[in-house]
């Protein structure tokens, strides 16, 4: 079972749970929290499925990735949005179930690196597709660069022959902070082509160059 997908559950709970209970105090409007909690539902039925040896397969794993592509942004975009609302005293507990580990309200101004990272080939494996990002003229180099906090990338399917799509195709994804990336895919992108875009982000989420287009055909 994938790791990561067993972290964002047991986060999701919580978050959520907080969300729904304190929903007008974090100034959440209720189409957010009510979105919020319907996926949560989908999610732990989900999930069941995932964790259950009867009916863990490819199905419930590609159900699972699926999920995780669509609600991980979701919570992400509420919760930087409690995170950055500078009306809001958050309390140890509220940062402790929305996943928030310290409130910058004077963020710095770091600026991203002004060159794209590359990117690399690690696995493809039970619809999950794992690569490394690294710094092109340092390319043995471990970590990341002066002024790189996250990495942000989006992410496009196409036919497994076909040219890069454009611009507009491509969905933004949650950033990430370690270098080693993980990109989730429900079983009907196999036989697809899948393009990734990284780049690094500032603390304060300000982006660098783009890197070139890396492409796969999904198995």
């Amino acid at each position: 079972m994938s790791e990561k997908l067993i972290r964002f559950h047991f986060f999701f709970k919580a978050f959520v749970a907080y969300i729904v209970a304190h929903a007008s105090d974090l100034m959440v409007s209720t189409d957010q929290k009510n979105d919020l909690s319907n996926s949560w539902i989908d999610w732990d039925e989900k999930f069941t499925s995932y964790v259950t040896p009867d009916t863990h397969g490819n199905g419930s794993v590609s159900d699972m990735n699926a999920a995780y592509e669509d609600y991980s942004p979701k919570a992400e975009t509420v919760r930087i949005q409690i995170r950055d609302n500078t009306s809001l005293v958050l309390t140890g507990n509220a940062m402790l179930n929305l996943g928030i580990k310290s409130v910058d309200r004077n963020p710095s101004k770091i600026l991203p690196p002004d060159f794209a990272p590359s990117i690399g080939f690690i696995s493809m494996l039970s619809y999950e597709v794992r690569l490394f990002i690294f710094d092109p003229a340092h390319p043995s180099k471990k970590g990341k660069p002066k002024g790189a906090k996250f990495i942000g990338s989006k992410v496009a399917y196409t036919g497994a022959d076909a040219a890069a799509p454009p611009a507009e195709a491509y969905s933004t994804r949650v950033p990430e902070g370690k270098t080693t990336i993980s990109v989730l895919y429900p079983s009907d992108k196999v036989g697809k082509r899948m393009w990734i875009i990284c780049y690094y982000m500032s603390p304060t989420g300000k982006p660098s160059p783009e890197s070139l287009p890396f492409s796969i055909v999904l198995t």
